[in-house]
């Protein structure tokens, strides 16, 4: 082991202790730091080695974490960002359940309105908020299901 993959693996370390990381994330940080790819892969294998990289676990709670406040969609468009393979998103996804969508489309509505009424919206103020909620990655019937939820709250 030469001095540079020591170093990269120290810089691994330190990079996991201020927080945690997919592997691709620590991988390209590594690479910006200016470590070879002998260097980074070293320190990949070293920090893997005692299970501080963990991309199902970064997965589970990056979701935990989220699910109130973005759909399911977006969720996992974020984990591939983030480099997590399709197949551990899957696995990740087997705790989410369909209340979680709901929860964090309701939450969506209420920020979106700001206090405002949606019965005292214009048709196409509604058409509006549907089509932001839609671009947020819910389903059309999930959407007017709580926003019909929403103007029966009202009234």
């Amino acid at each position: 082991m030469d001095e540079e993959c020591k170093k990269a693996a120290e810089k691994a370390m330190n990079l996991l202790l201020v927080q945690d990381r997919t592997k691709k994330e620590l991988q390209e940080r590594l690479y910006r730091a200016g470590f070879s790819e002998k260097a980074a892969d070293y320190a990949l294998e070293y920090v893997m080695s005692f299970g501080y990289i963990d991309d199902l676990r970064y997965a589970e709670n990056y979701i935990s974490f989220h699910k109130e406040n973005r759909s399911r969609k977006e969720l996992q468009y974020k984990l591939m960002q983030k480099g997590v393979p399709p197949e551990i998103i899957s696995e990740a996804f087997l705790s989410y359940n369909r209340e979680d969508e709901y929860t964090a489309l309701k939450h969506q509505l209420r920020k979106k309105l700001k206090g405002k009424h949606l019965s005292d919206m214009e048709f196409q103020e509604k058409n509006k908020v549907t089509a932001y909620l839609a671009r947020k990655g819910y389903a059309l019937p999930a959407i007017r299901h709580v926003l019909q939820e929403q103007e029966e709250e009202e009234q």
